[in-house]
């Protein structure tokens, strides 16, 4: 074997310093994802508690989504400022003094307004996690890597609803997020005294402007979605007025001499306009579902908070058996393979909960969970895999990571919005939903991950560095579309 041989060996191996970072942002990335998993389940609950409807109780998954788009778009910014050490550790610390607040919070305004705050602290720990991932791993490790870090966060969507179920069974809704608690502690614990320190860049500006364009507008249109059931006009004010922001930051965005919040330099090639539209569409399919499946058996099916939890595990563990192929697969032949079929596995399942007016057998549905699990698990590391896998810059990797991830938070909180308004239209004056209002509501979530799917058929084979297709670095010209 040549040194050249030995060389690219190296570069390829997942050795030791890479396994160790690796398994520092797993565990604070477990925290966020086992809250995310855990809250579902306690939604019914919390909405009896506080005697409020299912259009506003969904506020509790659509305003912690909305706190991480809101987050995001500073993260990059200041990762660059503060650097990746301490700015991890501050989200940490964020997230888990949101969650005190969450489980001492009064009424369902104040949970929701806790959850808010939950989302800035959540907002940052994957970005952060990403960019400091991808820097370290380089294109050809990136999808294991990113593969490796996510098998313990879906590793929490197996046992957390579980353990959701068992606590709001044992205790009281509140104790999903006094859990939190404890893990933040140790994995912050462990980030301070391990996780290497980085040079930050005392010279990196914020794009104030931008920022203030960016977030407002993609609150105000996310809010006016959640309000198509009160009439045309409580959508059209905050949809327009959040239009008339995000158009306001375009402009400034291709004409500011600074760096700002997103590079949209980034969409000027046809691979990262895809990935993008992708991310959007698998946001809103996956965290809406995140929603749906444990209230469809509670409500629908009259099971308990502890039944819906085992009932929705198998997804949790058809994600689990399917990651690292996802990865391995996304280093060798590029993203999309995997992820054509991933989101097939995807759509079968799901197309299973539209049948629900027929009372499928409850084998059925367990094994369409496992399959639309073992769907995202192959599509969900090549996905991220991809963002780095064309070609970017390092000095890049922090804003497309912001750009993506915003993405996908804003897809999840207009997915949210928009199935728990279907399902409140469909299920009308009365207290829960029925199988039939959930089988309409599932014909909208198949059709997002078609719609995935037909997206990602754009997207070219192999990677899109070979091919040419690589965005060119922040501080060149403005590339060329292609």
């Amino acid at each position: 074997m040549t040194s050249a041989d030995t060389s690219e060996q190296e570069e390829t191996r997942l050795d030791r310093p890479l396994l160790v970072l690796g398994a520092l942002m797993a565990a604070g990335t477990f925290a966020a994802a086992l809250d995310a998993t855990i809250v579902s389940l306690a939604l019914n609950d919390i909405r009896s508690e506080f005697n409020t409807p299912i259009d506003t109780i969904q506020w509790i998954i659509t305003g912690y989504l909305l706190g991480i788009a809101t987050v995001i778009p500073v993260t990059g910014w200041a990762v660059d400022r503060f650097g990746a050490r301490t700015m991890w550790l501050t989200a940490m610390a964020l997230f888990l003094g949101a969650s005190l607040l969450c489980g001492i919070a009064w009424s369902a305004p104040s949970l929701i307004v806790s959850r808010v705050l939950q989302g800035f602290g959540g907002g940052m720990i994957v970005p952060i996690a990403q960019a400091v991932l991808a820097r370290a791993a380089g294109t050809a490790r990136v999808g294991r890597i990113m593969a490796l870090v996510t098998i313990p966060t879906q590793f929490a969507s197996v046992i957390g609803p579980t353990l959701g179920g068992v606590l709001v069974e044992t205790t009281t809704w509140r104790w999903i997020f006094y859990l939190n608690l404890p893990i933040c502690l140790v994995a912050g614990g462990l980030a301070a005294k391990m996780l290497p320190r980085d040079e930050p860049q005392r010279t990196a500006r914020l794009d104030l402007k931008g920022l203030l364009l960016l977030s407002p507008g993609l609150a105000l249109l996310v809010f006016g979605v959640s309000r198509v059931a009160d009439g045309a006009t409580a959508v059209l004010v905050p949809v327009a007025a959040g239009a008339v922001l995000l158009a306001g930051y375009v402009v400034h965005a291709r004409t500011t001499p600074h760096p700002p919040v997103i590079d949209l330099r980034l969409f000027n090639t046809r691979w990262f306009r895809t990935l993008s539209g992708i991310m959007l569409v698998y946001g809103g399919f996956f965290f809406g579902a995140v929603y749906l499946f444990p209230l469809y058996f509670q409500q629908a099916r009259g099971h308990t908070a502890l039944q819906a939890g085992l009932e929705v595990a198998p997804q949790g563990i058809g994600m689990l058996l399917m990651l690292f192929l996802g990865g391995s697969l996304a280093d060798k032949m590029g993203p999309r393979p995997a992820m054509l079929g991933g989101l097939g596995l995807l759509a079968l399942g799901t197309l299973v909960y539209t049948q629900l007016p027929s009372d499928p057998p409850t084998w059925l549905l367990l094994t369409a969970l496992a399959v639309r699990g073992a769907g995202v698990g192959l599509c969900v590391g090549p996905l991220m895999a991809a963002v780095f896998q064309g070609g970017l810059p390092k000095a890049s990797i922090p804003r497309a990571t912001t750009a993506i991830n915003i993405l996908q938070r804003v897809g999840g909180s207009l997915g949210t919005a928009l199935f728990a308004v279907v399902l409140t239209s469909q299920a009308g004056e009365q207290d829960s939903a029925g199988p039939a209002d959930f089988s309409h509501t599932f014909w909208w979530v198949a059709g997002l991950v078609v719609l995935a799917l037909v997206l990602t058929l754009t997207l070219p084979r192999g990677h899109p560095a070979a091919a040419g297709d690589a965005p060119k670095p922040a501080d060149a010209k403005a590339p060329a579309d292609d």
